[in-house]
C-alpha cells in the first residue's frame, strides 16, 4: 500500500503535465449551436418559413421560430433568443435605441400597399378620425400611423392610439371598440373582406416601408458561412415564391398566413422584393433614409434621442453571396 501511494505521488505531477500538454495541444471548443432565425409571420417572412418547411435550410445548423407579432420579434432579438430577425427599416431604428447590437445585411422588399391605414364606413377621410379610436401595434404600424395623419395636417395627439396585436383587430372593428386600425397583410387582406376600405397605404409615403434582414454582430462574427447560405436560400426562395404560379411548400404558406391562392397573389403584389442591384443601392441609400425617418420619429416622440452614429449596415454578406 505505501508503495502503490509512492507509485501515484511519484507519477501524478507527470501525468497532470501530459494532460497540460494535450489541452494546449487540442483545446476545448464548444460546440456551435444553430443560427436561431425569427422572420415573424408576414409575406415577406414566407421565404425563409418555406424554405425551413422543406429543410433547404439544414435544421442542425438553422432554427426557424415563428412569432406571429412584431413586438415580440424584436424582443426575441433583444434578449438574445434570436440571431436574425425580418424587421422593417422603423423596426431597426427602434431596435437601434434600445441598444441592441445588430447589422443590416439585406433589404428584402418594398411595402407597396401591403401596409394601410383600413376604417369603417362612416369613416370616409383621414380628418374624420379626429377625436377617434385607432387600433395599432406600436412597433409595427406607428409609422405608417403618423405619416398618414401627417398628410391630413393632423398629429397623433388629434386621435386615441389603442394598442393591440394585428389579430385583434377585425373583432375590435366588429365590436366597435376602435374606428380605424394601421394593418398589414396578411390581416389586411383579411381585413377587406370585412367591408372596410383604405384612408392611406404604404404606397404614398415618401421614404418607403422596407422588410430588412437583420443579424446580431454575434451571429456576424461567429456565423458568418450560415449567414452567407441564408441569403442565397432567401434569395432563391422569393424568386419561387413571387413568380405567381403555384410552388412546393405553397400549401403551408397559405394554412399559415389563413388565406386562399388568390389572396396570397394580392399580398405578394403588394410586397416588391430587391433584386442585388437594387439591393447594393439601397443599402447605399438605407443611412439617408434612416437619418429622415429618425428626425420624424423623434418629432412625433415615437423615439426619445438621436442615434448615436456607428457601423449598423453590412453589405460584405450580399457580397460574398454575389462575388
Amino acid at each position: 500500500m505505501k508503495d502503490l501511494k509512492a507509485l501515484l505521488q511519484r507519477f501524478l505531477p507527470l501525468l497532470g503535465a501530459v494532460l497540460l500538454l494535450g489541452a494546449s495541444f487540442f483545446p476545448y471548443q464548444e460546440k456551435k449551436g444553430r443560427l436561431r432565425i425569427v422572420p415573424g409571420l408576414w409575406p415577406a417572412a414566407e421565404s425563409l418559413l418555406v424554405a425551413g418547411d422543406l429543410q433547404i435550410l439544414p435544421p442542425n445548423r438553422f432554427q426557424i421560430i415563428e412569432i406571429p407579432w412584431a413586438s415580440a420579434v424584436t424582443r426575441a432579438f433583444g434578449s438574445g433568443a434570436a440571431d436574425v430577425v425580418v424587421v422593417t427599416l422603423d423596426g431597426a431604428l427602434r431596435m437601434r435605441e434600445a441598444g441592441q447590437k445588430l447589422k443590416v445585411l439585406k433589404v428584402l422588399y418594398r411595402s407597396a400597399g401591403a401596409d394601410a391605414v383600413l376604417a369603417r364606413h362612416e369613416i370616409q377621410r383621414m380628418q374624420d378620425l379626429k377625436g377617434k379610436r385607432v387600433g395599432v401595434e406600436r412597433s409595427a404600424g406607428s409609422y405608417l400611423l403618423v405619416n398618414a395623419l401627417e398628410s391630413a395636417g393632423m398629429t397623433m395627439a388629434e386621435i386615441e392610439a389603442i394598442p393591440m396585436f394585428q389579430s385583434e383587430m377585425e373583432p375590435a372593428l366588429e365590436g366597435g371598440q376602435v374606428e380605424a386600425v394601421v394593418v398589414m397583410d396578411p390581416w389586411l387582406k383579411k381585413l377587406s373582406r370585412a367591408g372596410t376600405h383604405s384612408l392611406y397605404d404604404s404606397s404614398q409615403l415618401k421614404v418607403p416601408i422596407m422588410y430588412l434582414l437583420v443579424a446580431s454582430e454575434r451571429a456576424c462574427k461567429s456565423s458568418r458561412e450560415e449567414l452567407v447560405a441564408l441569403l442565397k436560400v432567401q434569395a432563391e426562395m422569393t424568386d419561387k415564391i413571387w413568380v405567381g404560379k403555384p410552388f412546393l411548400g405553397m400549401d403551408a404558406v397559405l394554412r399559415r398566413e389563413n388565406l386562399n391562392a388568390a389572396e396570397l397573389t394580392s399580398c405578394l403584389g403588394r410586397l416588391r422584393p430587391l433584386n442585388n442591384a437594387e439591393n447594393a443601392e439601397m443599402l447605399k441609400q438605407l443611412p439617408q433614409l434612416a437619418l429622415q425617418i429618425e428626425e420624424q420619429m423623434i418629432r412625433t416622440g415615437i423615439i426619445k434621442s438621436k442615434l448615436a452614429d456607428s457601423q449598423w449596415i453590412d453589405d460584405s454578406f450580399t457580397k460574398e453571396e454575389h462575388p
